[in-house]
């Protein structure tokens, strides 16, 4: 196993060398038809290792207030910021999620 993929630089590189194959850009579509069909928009919903956390705009523009975002990289955190410009900061959660309480 590759033990870099647990280390905060290797995260802070790809985001900065924007390396991330798995980003599709926007909310995946599977997600997308499961926070859909979801009714309480009061439930907490945490996003641990959420990249660009498309899921967390999606779901912030859909009513839901109880989501929080995690991840061990500060760069997709500030870029949820910047396109999400009332998403609340206390939500935005930089730490590693083993260190997580």
């Amino acid at each position: 196993m590759d033990t870099n993929r647990f280390d905060k630089n290797f995260w802070d590189s790809k985001y900065q060398l924007n390396k991330l194959g798995w980003d599709m850009g926007s909310v995946s579509p599977p997600l997308k038809e499961y926070i859909d069909q979801i009714q309480d928009r009061d439930i907490s919903i945490l996003l641990p290792g959420a990249g660009n956390s498309y899921e967390a705009e999606y779901l912030h523009t859909h009513g839901f207030r109880n989501v929080d975002v995690l991840d061990i990289s500060k760069k997709p955190l500030e870029n949820l910021k910047s396109r999400v410009k009332d998403f609340p900061a206390s939500s935005l959660i930089h730490t590693d999620f083993f260190d997580w309480n």
